[in-house]
């Protein structure tokens, strides 16, 4: 079956969304064929106030963003019920990213910095215009793909949108139940009857809670059975959460919550930007709203994350890769400073190289004058002295009752000690055969690897490293 405007058509099975209100279908223009999205109302939105009704038109004509979905027009159905036509996002949402296998354990570091920056911009856009969204969730952030692969991240669902000064205040609850302030879910979910009133920080909480499931792939907040079979020790969890904890799990029932102030070990982002991230989510994730950071707070923080400067380092020693984050400005001493805080390696005993050369990194040298590195050409750093080495790190992986390929699992665990010891083979083999390297770089190379490794493939490295030593 079919259904159509004046100016698109679309099937009743092409459905990319439905809510209580209204169903999203996918729809062509007649004239031109070019895809859009289609928004069509259901009976029960008519049971709603005018004014409220008209809420998302009139929010939509007010938004222009790139990282915000666009209103193209709002035609009529046969029957006169409105439709709005919004722009098309062919990659679906960020929830059905997250539910992608690949993705349980939460997203690359590269797709997640793309999510932050554009939700950082678009709901900085909302706040220019006074408008609190109220339902900021991974199901209303839409994902564009360009011609060059890249993902454009935009707000979408303007349903439960308004109006809001940030000194102003709200009783309406709107949202979904995961995602929800700690004081909407008592009054929306619980039912127990209250007398507050909710200011823009309820968004704050909802962008925590939906960073935190990018980041790590689950919610952070789960008592046992799950958030909707038990939802008072849902409300407990969130309402009685520690200052500076991000997350909490009840793992048997009646049992104690298990505090974390950390993401998980299972999280796919560099220690780097998770120590950049934990005091953002911490800020925002404060069921006290008086406590709670401001919205001023959260787009001065995430954009200081978003300018700095990321260096990718491979520790030999370790066998580890890394992606520092460093402020533009700060000097080669400082980054000095974060290498020896995230590997172990004192200053007086860090060597770098990159591309097969010596790179001193003088004291007084500027961050953004280091050369640019990549996953592929990372900073090479050796230790001057032979150390205890830390070898791979292990990742636990967490239990998760709706993850069924076990086997997949496992296979992703060792896929990623398999490209770490490729990038290590990869590494090692480009200087030594670069004929650039001297006696004394081949030799820290020797026993930045020699000692202490039990692993086969360092074994094998050693004879690479000693063959060219010979």
């Amino acid at each position: 079956m079919t259904a159509s405007t004046a100016n698109y058509l679309w099937s009743l099975g092409d459905v990319l969304g439905q809510g209580a209100t209204a169903s999203v279908y996918k729809a062509r223009n007649k004239r031109t064929g070019e895809q859009v999205a289609v928004k069509v109302f259901n009976q029960l939105s008519y049971s709603r106030p005018y004014e409220v009704q008209m809420r998302e038109f009139e929010m939509l004509r007010r938004l222009n963003h790139n990282n915000i979905v666009k209103l193209f027009s709002v035609e009529e159905l046969s029957n006169k019920q409105k439709v709005l036509v919004m722009e098309y996002c062919s990659g679906g949402s960020l929830l059905s990213l997250l539910e992608e296998p690949e993705n349980t354990f939460g997203l690359p570091e590269t797709e997640f910095l793309i999510v932050l920056q554009c939700v950082v911009q678009g709901m900085n856009h909302l706040r220019e215009k006074g408008v609190v969204h109220r339902d900021i969730k991974p199901g209303n952030i839409m994902r564009q793909v360009g011609e060059d692969g890249r993902s454009v991240y935009k707000l979408t669902d303007f349903g439960a949108a308004r109006e809001l000064d940030n000194e102003e205040k709200f009783v309406s609850i709107y949202g979904t139940e995961e995602y929800l302030h700690p004081d909407m879910y008592e009054r929306a979910v619980l039912r127990r009857p209250q007398h507050k009133a909710y200011g823009v920080s309820v968004d704050l909480w909802s962008i925590g809670v939906t960073f935190y499931h990018a980041a790590a792939g689950s919610l952070p907040f789960t008592p046992y059975g799950g958030p909707r079979r038990n939802k008072p020790t849902m409300f407990k969890i969130t309402k009685e959460k520690p200052v500076g904890a991000i997350a909490g799990v009840q793992k048997v029932n009646d049992g104690l919550i298990e505090w974390s102030y950390q993401l998980p070990n299972s999280c796919l982002l560099s220690k780097g930007l998770r120590c950049q991230l934990v005091p953002v989510l911490a800020g925002i994730l404060e069921a006290d709203q008086e406590k709670c950071w401001t919205f001023d707070q959260f787009f001065s923080a995430t954009t200081e994350i978003l300018q700095r400067v990321s260096v990718y380092l491979f520790s030999l020693q370790q066998a580890t890769a890394h992606r520092l984050y460093i402020p533009h400005y700060n000097t080669a001493a400082i980054f000095c400073e974060e290498v020896a805080s995230q590997t172990g390696v004192g200053l007086e005993q860090q060597h770098f190289l990159f591309l097969g050369h010596d790179l001193s990194l003088k004291g007084s040298m500027k961050v953004v004058n280091f050369p640019s590195t990549s996953p592929s050409q990372p900073l090479l750093l050796l230790s001057r002295t032979p150390e205890t080495h830390a070898g791979l790190p292990f990742r636990e992986l967490p239990i998760k009752s709706n993850f069924i390929c076990h086997i997949y699992v496992c296979s992703r665990c060792y896929c990623g000690c398999s490209e770490m010891l490729v990038l290590l083979v990869l590494t090692v083999q480009q200087y030594l055969t670069s004929n650039i390297l001297t006696i004394h770089h081949k030799y820290l190379i020797h026993t930045n690897l020699s000692k202490g490794m039990e692993l086969r493939i360092y074994k094998y490295m050693d004879e690479q490293c000693q063959s060219g030593i010979d």
